[in-house]
């Protein structure tokens, strides 16, 4: 009896082992399973930065939906005084379950750590000795903003200068540096907390990344030279991971204690990701945001559709639509705003400068042939402050110089243009005129030869100095056409451009042609005169050809007068979407600033075929690098240049950011990113997304020159070609995602790409990393 009683205890105490390990593996599975919810489920909550309260919310959120799958015996103890130690929330719950929530874990503000811990009786437990058990689970979550690098390129090419990251960086091939030029991914430390919402690594998909040419890497935005720079880890490849030395990466002391080294020893392989290829919802499909479409009828836009209407302001195109599209409208700032449409193209650069841009006010009637006294006129009295400009043709005369003018007239060139037995032409301006001019008379000398001219109005020139760079050229062969161009580069984008053409009245009558993009003022074929002008080039030599129905020899002048400093500053795209399929622009088109100003708040823009959006003109590749001395999409943030003394553009608008729709800006850029008017928070085809463009876009994503500025709120995403050029304290905050990536900073250059704000996810989920 007393072996069958101890067999009995041994029997009873296994079978009691065997059902605690099954029910133990049961409530590990539901434990695990509690704790992954619970801390995706937090995840979500967070936000920018960390604090107090920041903490006390995503812990209450974790406690919350635990409440919902368990009953709670306890309350919410919340301890700890800063993110960095974390923030730590415990509770109990019916059944033995207790929790721990740790915020920020380990000093990341993306991330939050859920520990429960369940206690289980064990039946007969009193028999082997032991009445209870343990189970312990956990899980980290990293919110959506976690999970998203700064820049991704299939191939990322540093051109020139140190390019600071602010997050990490992700590239498909390996990264190109030219010369000098140093790349350097940073970590997001927010010095307020002590903590990180970004560890700035770099990743390269290919085998064999090289990090140092040799060169050196510095901490900090300057001071690095031949060298791919990480305040986190450095790793390349796929089949052979491999990290870089720490010369180049970890360069930010405290980042290594949280960021674990891929390559530590006794750590297995940890090959480098693809990069994905895959794009947030085409924002053409989306609902909210065809609803702010305006001249369509309530219809999405299409790559197909013919949008090559003239929309036209003071005498100049400055986008093609629909022919609904609304025209732009000036406000009291001068600003022009654009509204939500189907866009063939959009070039402002004709709105900015002095007033909106250089206008022609009007333009009087020819006057001629006369001699003696050659009397023009315009149709009612000058404005004072305006530029008034006579083109003028006469037969030639052993003088070479027929013209004399009343006192304030100015000769653009003395003795014009002068073919002997041709023509002469000249052109005269009156800088600033005093106002209440409506006629002018010119001397014509000797009183034998016949002349004939014009006279025109333009406001929005500069003041003082007008005249900017002139030309003058004669072909005394016959020729069919003639190419008239300025000695130098114009000083700016955007001047007024005139030319004056006289040819051989051995050829009378000759019809004239102007130069595409040209506008005719005068075109007297039987007179032997034409003049055209021209408002929207960028800064460069002005050139047109002008041809004639039959061969002649020519007489022609040009000249150039500046706009005026300050006044309308250029064009608003009003909250909306935008769509840009090339129409009415043969190779480019799309969003071309071409030396002026655009401002934007609470836009997504798609550009399909060829369009591309470009700091230059509309040509296909962005055009020429922008040289303008106001080239600039945006205004300088407030978060970058302290308002007051900067100023917000557009007063009462108070515009800097070119933002996407979203609802967090930096500190003091709040009018940038209100809520969305149109945009719903979380709709992944329009919420922090600026720029979409499909993989079939063949046009570019061109930010060219050292004049250019650019302060872009919002994530791109462009899988064609992109070339960024970094001045000042120009930005994108947000992330940037190309094709091949040409990336360069100016010197004294800060954030190239990153930050905490604008950040689309789109593509990401929040996910458990541990």
């Amino acid at each position: 009896m007393v072996l069958v009683a101890l067999s009995l205890i041994a029997l009873i105490g296994s079978a009691a082992l065997v059902l605690l390990a099954g029910s133990a593996e049961w409530q590990k599975n539901q434990l695990q399973q509690l704790a992954d919810q619970a801390a995706l489920d937090s995840a979500l909550k967070i936000g920018i930065g960390c604090d107090a309260a920041k903490a006390t919310a995503i812990i209450t959120e974790a406690d919350n939906f635990l409440a919902t799958q368990r009953t709670r015996t306890g309350a919410l103890s919340i301890a700890g005084g800063v993110c960095a130690a974390p923030y730590t929330g415990t509770d109990t719950f019916a059944g033995g379950l207790s929790e721990t929530i740790n915020y920020p874990y380990r000093a990341h503000q993306q991330q939050v750590e859920v520990v429960l811990t369940l206690t289980l009786p064990i039946s007969f437990g009193g028999v082997v000795g032991k009445t209870s058990t343990t189970l312990v689970r956990r899980a980290v979550a990293q919110a959506l903003p976690g999970s998203t690098s700064a820049v991704s390129a299939t191939t990322l090419t540093c051109s020139s200068g140190q390019v600071n990251v602010a997050g990490s960086v992700l590239a498909q091939n390996l990264i190109v540096r030219s010369g000098t030029c140093a790349l350097y991914a940073h970590a997001r430390f927010d010095a307020a907390s002590s903590t990180y919402s970004d560890l700035g690594n770099v990743s390269v998909y290919t085998d064999g990344q090289t990090w140092t040419a040799p060169g050196t890497c510095a901490v900090g935005n300057s001071g690095s030279k031949s060298a791919i720079c990480a305040d986190g880890f450095e790793l390349s490849g796929h089949t052979a991971p491999a990290c870089a030395a720490a010369a180049t990466s970890y360069l930010l002391a405290g980042d290594k204690t949280i960021n674990p080294n891929p390559c530590a020893a006794g750590t297995g392989p940890q090959p480098v990701p693809p990069l994905s290829t895959t794009l947030p919802p085409e924002p053409n499909t989306d609902a909210s945001a065809i609803a702010t479409l305006q001249g369509t009828g309530g219809a999405a836009c299409t790559a197909a559709g013919v949008y090559n209407h003239a929309i036209v302001v003071g005498g100049s195109t400055v986008a093609t639509g629909t022919v609904t599209t609304p025209v732009p409208v000036k406000d009291a700032s001068g600003f022009y705003h654009f509204k939500p449409s189907c866009y063939g193209y959009l070039n402002p650069s004709s709105l900015s400068g002095g007033g909106g841009g250089i206008t022609n006010r009007q333009t009087g009637p020819e006057a001629g042939p006369a001699t003696g006294t050659l009397t023009l006129t315009l149709p009612a009295n000058s404005q004072a402050g305006t530029l008034l400009v006579a083109t003028l043709r006469s037969e030639t005369s052993p003088s070479r110089k027929p013209f004399t003018a009343p006192a304030g007239w100015v000769s653009a060139v003395a003795g014009g243009a002068f073919l002997d037995g041709t023509a002469h032409t000249e052109i005269w301006y009156y800088p600033n005129n005093p106002g209440g001019i409506a006629s002018v008379d010119f001397g014509v000398s000797p009183a034998s030869i016949n002349a004939v001219g014009l006279m025109t109005e333009w406001s929005g020139v500069a003041a003082a100095s007008p005249l900017d760079k002139t030309g003058v050229v004669t072909v005394s062969s016959n020729q069919a056409s003639v190419t008239i161009s300025t000695s130098a580069a114009m000083t700016t984008a955007n001047e007024l451009v005139i030319t004056d053409l006289g040819s051989d009245s051995d050829q009378s009558p000759e019809n004239y042609t102007p130069g595409a993009g040209w506008t005719s003022l005068v075109s007297d074929s039987n007179n032997l005169f034409a003049s055209q002008y021209r408002l929207s080039l960028p800064a460069g030599v002005a050139s047109e050809t002008v041809t004639g129905s039959q061969a002649t020899a020519w007489a022609v002048m040009i000249a150039s007068f500046k706009p005026a400093a300050g006044g309308g500053p250029g064009a608003v795209l009003d909250p909306g979407f935008y769509y840009f399929n090339g129409s009415g622009f043969a190779g480019g088109g799309g969003i071309c600033l071409n030396g002026g100003t655009l401002l934007a708040r609470d836009v997504t823009l798609e550009f399909v075929n060829q369009a591309g959006f470009s700091s230059g003109t509309c040509a296909a590749g962005g055009g020429a690098a922008c040289a303008a001395a106001a080239c600039q999409f945006g205004s300088t943030p407030c978060s970058l240049s302290a308002c007051p003394p900067n100023t917000a553009a557009d007063s009462p608008n108070n515009l800097t950011w070119f933002a996407a729709p979203c609802s967090t800006a930096p500190t003091g850029d709040a009018a940038s990113c209100p809520a969305s008017a149109w945009c719903t928070a979380g709709d992944r085809a329009c919420s922090n997304v600026l720029i979409w463009a499909p993989a079939s876009n063949t046009g570019q994503f061109a930010i060219k020159g050292v004049t250019v500025k650019h302060w872009l709120l919002g994530s791109i995403y462009w899988p064609g070609t992109c070339t960024d050029s970094v001045n000042g304290t120009s930005t994108i905050s947000g992330t940037l995602f190309c094709g091949p990536l040409s990336i360069s900073a100016g010197a004294g250059a800060g954030f190239a790409v990153g930050g905490n704000y604008g950040i689309a996810t789109s593509l990401v989920e929040a996910v458990l990393v541990e």
